[in-house]
């Protein structure tokens, strides 16, 4: 099915546009991806909160990803935990304020972005918004352990993910990087942390935006020649 569009799109990179379903402009879709990520994140953060220090320490560096240990792995792979914790370390957050702020963009920009997905191409969007999103929080790690392989300290939090799904949506409608750049002042500036040993992935942030901004050029364009649009 070719997207419905009110008109024509805009020429904007010829990928793009701020998708306008003229059809079903009363449709509002249920963000499913999106809940499903913030119901999980909120659990595994409240169990957290409920972890001593030591536990939480025992926490990250069992599911967080330690770059030197995942470099090893990646040089000698063999059935252990490593490609895991790609994916657990998301759902863990040892700050506060990070991980607030970090819901707080799933609920602007991740449900904005996953119904207008849903709205132009129908449920294809929420394949579409999952893919965006697990790209982004791998090429958030990959940056990361690639600039830091030597580093022993474990690193969490979905930030990466988090700023692939902000460049994802910026991609669309510039006029919200403003939201992203507090955002990520927030990322940096978190204060109130929960006590474990953990590194701030700073190199995440960059390599989740750039992967989420390629995963909606590269995912629009191959949906909308699949659809002929």
């Amino acid at each position: 099915m070719i997207p419905r569009w009110a008109g024509r799109p805009p020429d904007w990179w010829k990928i793009t546009a701020r998708w306008r379903v003229e059809e079903t402009a009363r449709f509002v879709p249920v963000p499913y991806v999106t809940k499903s990520l913030i119901i999980v994140s909120a659990f595994v953060f409240s169990y957290e909160l409920a972890r001593s220090t030591p536990d939480l320490r025992r926490l990250y560096e069992k599911w967080g990803v330690v770059p030197n240990d995942l470099v090893d792995w990646l040089k000698s792979p063999d059935v252990s935990r490593q490609p895991l914790t790609v994916v657990t370390s998301g759902f863990l957050s040892d700050d506060i304020v990070r991980f607030a702020s970090n819901i707080v963009v799933l609920c602007i920009l991740g449900i904005a972005l996953e119904r207008l997905l849903v709205r132009s191409f129908d449920n294809a969007g929420y394949w579409m918004f999952a893919a965006t999103y697990t790209a982004s929080l791998l090429g958030a790690t990959a940056l990361q352990v690639a600039l830091t392989a030597d580093d022993t300290v474990p690193f969490v939090g979905a930030s990466g993910a988090i700023a692939g799904i902000g460049g994802a949506y910026v991609m669309t409608d510039p006029r919200w990087a403003v939201l992203l750049i507090v955002w990520a002042l927030l990322q940096i500036g978190g204060i109130a942390a929960l006590g474990g040993d953990t590194r701030l992935p700073y190199y995440a942030h960059i390599g989740g935006f750039v992967t989420g901004c390629t995963s909606m050029l590269l995912l629009s364009a191959l949906l909308l020649r699949t659809r002929g649009a």
